[in-house]
């Protein structure tokens, strides 16, 4: 017997990847949401037993398939989808490698069951019908000849009548799911209430990119450790708390650029940091601040998250404190001083700012790159801001004979 089938013929690498792509983010997405809709003691695996396996305590006790469509579909009694599915959770049980019940075996597809199809029957709910499917599983296995599903119908027949009964009642069909788009707005409408309603998008942002990050880490690892569920909340909410009155996100703590030639490099603030002599490695770790500083500014401008000239009231609160510090030092010079002594005095107005002056922009907002690299970026001006050699202005045109470059 030879079943029509619901694949829509041959497609084009170009869509065929672009399937497969979106396939992976929408398993990675639904595993989101599937621990923020969960309890805290839940636990995920990614790619171990199946698509996605939902655990406690380290005993599985559901099997996800994930299966996204980029375009419309239907879950037929001949769908690939449908049947390679059961070759997998048959596998599994022939194998020993899952117990059912108490596992529960789940597919969830956007695509859509026809009414009076084997999915249809084995969607939760009323008209939850085992038997029928059952009948027709097994017709098809035996009668059909369709030679791409040949490995999933003899899967299927290799189990035991019980086996097969088994099978059938643990699974759970979810058709006509949510998109990965659909996806992301049920997660944002989860995670609402941690944020203020501006601060939605961001927070949505930050979580789900440590969340891919956390996928990745435990798709390298050999042991598949769990990811549960009170790691997303604590995440969750360590975001959240950096979107209050007293605080900004962090989100390039580890960042760099592309490259890093101090020595090459001819921007003001690191002919500034050469004129007093700062040695190479205090150099590279300066550009770092500069650049992570840069980024982050503009990633909270960007974001609306600055609230009036905060910025610019930042850098003159930067400015005030550098000219005190400065001048202090400054006074202690005596009339006559000679270069070499000058770029000491400015290698110690350095080391204020960069081992000692704590100035935030908010009080929470703790991490140094951000003063540090705003006073970079003070120091990077056409006219600095600030300066560390103490004559740094009167000699300008002495000191800086290459060109500047740009961020």
């Amino acid at each position: 017997m030879q079943l029509p089938s619901d694949n829509p013929g041959p497609q084009s690498p170009d869509f065929s990847a672009k399937e497969s792509g979106l396939g992976y983010l929408y398993q990675a997405r639904y595993a989101l949401w599937l621990l923020l809709d969960g309890p805290e003691e839940r636990e995920l695996v990614i790619e171990g037993l199946d698509d996605i396996v939902l655990g406690q305590d380290g005993t599985p006790l559901d099997l996800l398939q994930t299966k996204h469509n980029v375009v419309p579909a239907r879950l037929t009694d001949a769908s690939p989808q449908l049947w390679k599915t059961v070759r997998i959770w048959s596998t599994h049980i022939r194998d020993g490698r899952v117990q059912v019940p108490p596992t529960t075996l789940t597919l969830v597809t956007t695509a859509e069951a026809p009414a009076g199809s084997i999915a249809y029957s084995l969607r939760p709910g009323l008209g939850r019908d085992c038997t029928t499917a059952l009948d027709k599983l097994k017709e098809i296995a035996a009668n059909s000849s369709n030679n791409d599903l040949k490995t999933a119908f003899a899967a299927f027949s290799d189990l035991t009548q019980e086996q097969q009964l088994q099978l059938v009642e643990a699974v759970h069909i979810l058709d006509s799911s949510p998109g990965i788009s659909d996806i992301g707005v049920i997660i944002r409408d989860r995670i609402r209430a941690a944020v203020d309603r501006q601060n939605r998008d961001a927070l949505y942002e930050r979580l789900e990119g440590w969340w891919f990050g956390k996928v990745v880490e435990q798709l390298r690892s050999n042991g598949l450790l769990p990811i549960a569920g009170f790691e997303v909340y604590d995440k969750l909410r360590a975001i959240a708390e950096q979107f209050g009155p007293n605080a900004l996100p962090i989100d390039y703590l580890d960042a760099k650029p592309n490259s890093i030639d101090p020595q090459a490099d001819s921007r003001m603030f690191v002919q500034q940091l050469r004129v007093i002599d700062v040695g190479i490695p205090r150099i590279e770790k300066a550009i770092l601040d500069y650049y992570r500083a840069f980024e982050q500014r503009s990633r909270w401008a960007r974001e609306e998250l600055l609230v009036g000239d905060e910025v610019e009231s930042y850098e003159r609160r930067l400015i005030d404190e550098w000219e005190r510090f400065a001048a202090a030092i400054s006074d202690e010079l005596p009339p006559t001083v000679s270069e070499m002594e000058l770029k000491k005095v400015g290698r110690q107005i350095f080391n204020w700012m960069e081992q000692t002056a704590d100035l935030r922009i908010r009080p929470n907002v703790t991490e140094p790159y951000v003063m540090r690299g705003s006073f970079h970026i003070l120091a990077n001006k056409p006219a600095p801001s600030v300066w560390w050699h103490p004559k740094f202005l009167e000699r300008v045109s002495e000191i800086l004979t290459e060109p500047e470059v740009t961020s």
